[in-house]
């Protein structure tokens, strides 16, 4: 079948395919072709444009981003392009916006995208979440501007949730009443004169179309004789409300009907087009019931047809359906099947419809969502990183900073070691020379002895006690004391003792031992240690014949048994380890 069709129309695809190759024609069907694929572009990626928009309006503020989205949502009647606004306001805070007037924009931009999620993007769900998250935010900081609207949300989300939750039944809800009245009694503390209207419309409507506007009488009292003059289009609209709410329900029904008309004259002074209709709207539904209510069936349907009409005009197809099944009903009662029937065949039609686009809408609808809180997804990581960034860098630059402070103790620490190091090395050099002047003193003091014919010569009492002897034998005594101890290199022997040293100088042990504690304020054993250490300073010093020698073996050279015997007796005389010591003299050799 396929190939016959193909046959029978060669001749018309022939003449086709001829005008295709020419020129003008040729460029028409592109530019045609082009124009095609550009609007099938543009309708398969609106919101990938309006989450490109996102990275573009994010260079924008706050202030200017709020007044953008509430055109959007109010206006043009865009809430994808809306809800990209608030969204990026609400990132913000996460990005480190926090001082209080970022806070308040954040709490109320969070407050309008719940209120999306659960108008028009049916997500009960995240519009809780948004709402609770914004309600978090006013507790924790204190900023309670936005609670009105906050609570008011909660109302409705409450509201939706049992209309689903009792199969659709219309069935009064006191708790969402009493949240609203809450949120009421807290906008009329703030003087937030906005908030008392929207809340007090929503009480209304929650209550009049059940008979249950008694619950709200003192509420009505309050915005009745509210200080706000009726040149307010939604105080004089809520008033003229209220007095023919009161009128009906005390049976002055040409007073009710008066009001409840001149509500539609005061709706056309609203400035936003949706609160011109929905308050048109409400107007007329409330006609509606009371028309209905005197059998005026007339008026009744003429208030359905005029809602129909609004409803049509501004895109409202809610409101749509609720007009076409309140006039089928009109109808039904009176008898007329064939316009009863004409309404329901409508409202079937318009609800096919409007789930048809719902279905259709919805993939949009969800790839937009799905596009936005990815990217807010990837917002708040890109902020949750640089604020860890910023802890580590800070963390980081803390560190250093201790790290340059211990740096810097420890520089000046190490100087003064240094210096303190030095100084008793200075200290030592001043004691070798002392020795070497000393012992130049005693070989002079040996020469002139040698000259004079005493060396050698002893008195004959000097090995009594030294407590019997005068001055003089004791200086002597000490004299040759002193003499050993600066000539002979056998102090430099580990077996040299005090026996040896009274018989080099040809006393008594005791009395050279008394001797030398009652001069020097010292044993014998002090003494000793004292002119091998100077010795062992001096050979430290001598790089030239002693630098091949370990500090052990300078220990043991001049006299020291144990390495650390001599080490704990150098650092008692001289103030630093051999060592240490050694470094500084290899410093100053080398300087």
């Amino acid at each position: 079948m396929f190939n016959g069709m193909f046959l029978h129309n060669r001749k018309p695809i022939h003449k086709a395919v001829k005008w295709m190759h020419n020129g003008r024609h040729r460029l028409c069907c592109l530019i045609l072709l082009c124009l095609i694929s550009i609007v099938s572009e543009l309708n398969a990626t609106t919101s990938d444009g309006t989450i490109r928009l996102y990275d573009k309006w994010s260079n924008l503020t706050s202030e200017q981003l709020m007044l953008m989205g509430e055109r959007y949502r109010m206006v043009y009647l865009q809430p994808d392009s809306a809800m990209v606004c608030f969204s990026i306001v609400a990132n913000r805070y996460y990005q480190g916006y926090r001082n209080r007037d970022d806070i308040k924009l954040t709490i109320r931009a969070m407050t309008h995208i719940s209120w999306l999620y659960s108008q028009n993007f049916y997500d009960y769900v995240k519009a809780f979440t948004f709402n609770t998250q914004a309600h978090e935010l006013a507790d924790k900081y204190n900023c309670f501007d936005y609670m009105p609207f906050i609570i008011l949300n909660e109302a409705n989300i409450v509201g939706l949730y049992n209309s689903f939750l009792k199969s659709k039944n219309n069935v009064f809800n006191n708790d969402q009443l009493g949240k609203l009245k809450k949120a009421f009694y807290i906008a009329q503390e703030q003087k937030n004169t906005y908030a008392l209207h929207v809340i007090f419309m929503n009480m209304v409507i929650s209550t009049i179309f059940q008979d249950k506007e008694a619950l709200i009488d003192k509420e009505m009292d309050i915005v009745r004789h509210y200080d706000i003059p009726d040149s307010v289009t939604a105080f004089k609209y809520d008033r003229c409300l209220i007095d023919g709410i009161r009128a009906w329900n005390n049976n002055q029904r040409d007073s009710a009907f008066n009001c409840f008309n001149r509500l539609l004259a005061i709706s056309h002074d609203f400035n936003y087009l949706i609160d011109k209709a929905q308050s048109q709207i409400v107007a007329n539904n409330i006609l509606f019931f009371c028309y209905g209510d005197e059998a005026q069936h007339n008026k009744a349907l003429n208030a359905l047809k005029a809602n129909e009409q609004i409803a049509k005009q501004v895109g409202l197809p809610v409101h749509l359906l609720d007009a076409y099944k309140n006039q089928e009903n009109v109808y039904r009662f009176l008898g007329k099947e064939q316009e009863a029937n004409r309404y329901h065949l409508l409202y079937l039609e318009g609800e096919d419809s409007l789930l048809t686009e719902k279905r259709l809408g919805s993939v949009q609808e969800t790839r937009f969502l799905y596009q936005l809180n990815r990217k807010n997804e990837q917002v708040r990581e890109l902020a949750a990183r640089e604020q860890l960034q910023h802890k580590v860098m800070w963390g980081a630059l803390v560190f250093s900073l201790v790290l340059l402070v211990l740096m810097a103790l420890l520089v000046v620490s190490y100087r003064r070691v240094q210096r303190h190091n030095r100084y008793l090395y200075e200290k030592s050099l001043d004691m070798i020379r002392a020795g070497e002047q000393k012992h130049e003193l005693v070989e002079r003091l040996q020469q002139a002895e040698v000259l004079a014919g005493t060396a050698g010569h002893r008195d004959e009492d000097t090995t009594g006690t030294v407590g019997k002897m005068d001055e003089d034998k004791m200086s002597d005594l000490l004299h040759r004391v002193f003499i050993v101890m600066e000539t002979s290199h056998e102090i430099y022997s580990p077996d040299f003792s005090l026996p040896r040293l009274a018989e080099l100088v040809g006393d008594r042990r005791n009395n050279v031992s008394e001797a030398i504690n009652r001069r020097y304020k010292s044993n014998f054993n002090g003494l000793l240690n004292e002119y091998r250490i100077r010795e062992a300073c001096r050979r430290i010093n001598d790089p030239e014949h002693y630098g091949n020698l370990t500090i052990e073996a300078i220990g043991q050279s001049v006299g020291f048994k144990s390495n650390s015997n001599f080490v704990s007796n150098f650092k008692k005389i001289i103030g630093l380890t051999p060592s240490t010591y050694r470094k500084q003299a290899k410093t100053s050799y080398i300087c």
